[in-house]
């Protein structure tokens, strides 16, 4: 069978299968007053969908061209509010404030004022991400953390009046590795989310009291520890709102793991009005001391592992948490 025999063949195919498609419309056409009375018959590219399977639609182009032009880097620029645990840090930090307060519980005296948890603190920082998909990120960001907070409280009582004071101060580098995703949601608004885990450098503990019998009658006392290497866990959810295709503003509630071990070694420094100072280095503990009429807290630093005497001596190591949350804003800008 020769090739132009089988064109001749499928010519004739295709023509009768077209014959049969447009019959049914053919014959409507010629019952008069039926819905098919017309002039004309029907042609076969009603059939069609012009913009399914013709030339693609002015949006379908735009989704396409949005999806091929989507940015690979960006910057988050971010800061705002954030909270640490930090138990035993207030446990040991407030030691002479517990101490004033089971006096005046005991009547002894009276107190104004008293010790403020370290809770409360800020946060910034930046991540540098790089977009696999117009979804799904992988980031390196580093930030600074810090919180901070001021106690004040006096006593009075059997003659005597006292002033004190203390400032305990957390801070550290959180440097994070994470995954960064981004769901749109509606118009210009995204969802965002990531995890990751963080390695916080430079985490350090200062706390510092003093103790005021007037301005010529004075001890102030520090503690002041660091420590590299501290491995913790992160993750955010928020909103993204693209204010052009280059940048966006987004707010976000971020979750954090971070409790660590006790430091290695720490530095004590007492200091006197009569012109006194004394250092000590060694580990950092919580000694806890029970008598008759009450019980307090406080820090403690020991060069050999301390023994209990319990009930009325023990001792434990603190954990430095810095285990809680923020609650941030930033830019981000896509390049």
């Amino acid at each position: 069978m020769n090739s132009t025999f089988k064109r001749s063949v499928s010519l004739f195919f295709a023509i009768a299968a077209i014959g049969i498609l447009t019959w049914p419309s053919a014959m409507a056409a010629s019952v008069p007053g039926t819905a098919g009375d017309r002039t004309t018959p029907a042609r076969i590219d009603f059939i069609f969908d012009k913009d399914a399977y013709g030339v693609p639609s002015a949006q379908a182009e735009a989704m396409t061209s949005e999806t091929q032009k989507f940015s690979r880097l960006s910057v988050r620029l971010y800061g705002g509010f954030s909270r640490v645990a930090a138990g035993d840090v207030n446990e040991g930090a407030d030691g002479y404030f517990e101490l004033f307060e089971t006096y005046a519980a005991l009547g002894y005296g009276t107190t104004t004022g008293g010790y403020k948890p370290v809770h409360a603190g800020y946060n910034f920082g930046a991540d540098f991400i790089y977009q696999l998909s117009p979804a799904i990120g992988v980031g390196l960001g580093v930030g600074y953390l810090r919180s901070s907070s001021d106690s004040l409280m006096t006593f009075a009582g059997e003659g005597l009046a006292f002033t004190l004071s203390g400032t305990p101060t957390l801070s550290a580098v959180p440097i994070r590795l994470g995954v960064f995703l981004t769901f749109p949601i509606a118009g210009k608004i995204s969802l965002t989310a990531d995890a990751g885990a963080a390695y916080y450098a430079g985490l350090k503990l200062d706390a510092t009291q003093r103790l005021e019998m007037d301005a010529d009658n004075w001890q102030a006392m520090s503690v002041s520890g660091s420590r590299n290497g501290n491995l913790g866990f992160q993750g955010s959810l928020g909103f993204e709102y693209r204010l052009s295709r280059g940048m966006g503003f987004f707010v976000e509630a971020l979750g954090r793991y971070a409790r660590f071990k006790n430091f290695a070694s720490v530095t004590g420094t007492t200091e006197t009005s009569d012109g006194g100072s004394e250092t000590t280095s060694g580990k950092l503990y919580i000694l806890t001391e029970t008598f008759t009429d009450g019980t307090f807290s406080t820090f403690t630093i020991e060069e050999t592992p301390p023994v209990d005497n319990p009930p009325s001596e023990t001792f434990r190591e603190p954990k430095i948490d810095l285990s809680g949350f923020s609650l941030q804003a930033g830019i981000r800008i896509r390049f």
